[in-house]
């Protein structure tokens, strides 16, 4: 019996499982980056903030009449079948009450 060959062929068949796992794992990487992003900008919004402008990603800016401002910010999910999990794009959303004193 050929070890060598058995070893190849189960090599084979795990490799695209690892590429999925690898591939998912920055893909979440990606959004959490991308979440923390978006609460560091929220800091620095203020009531009378009309749009957000970034160097590295595209942000909505929605505000509500009770003073809760949320941005959202959405990319695409490299990695085939995680889009079906978080949607395509993948967008995360973040949200703050800011009060009027």
């Amino acid at each position: 019996m050929n070890k060598k060959g058995q070893a190849l062929v189960e090599f084979v068949l795990i490799l695209p499982i690892l590429i999925f796992i690898v591939m998912a794992f920055i893909d979440v990487g990606r959004l959490m980056i991308m979440k923390n992003h978006l609460e560091s900008v929220l800091g620095s919004v203020d009531i009378d903030t009309t749009r957000v402008e970034d160097k590295e990603y595209q942000i909505e800016l929605k505000k509500n009449s009770n003073g809760e401002v949320e941005l959202k910010s959405c990319i695409e999910v490299m990695t085939p079948g995680l889009d079906k999990i978080f949607g395509s794009p993948a967008c995360v959303t973040t949200s703050k009450i800011i009060d009027k004193e």
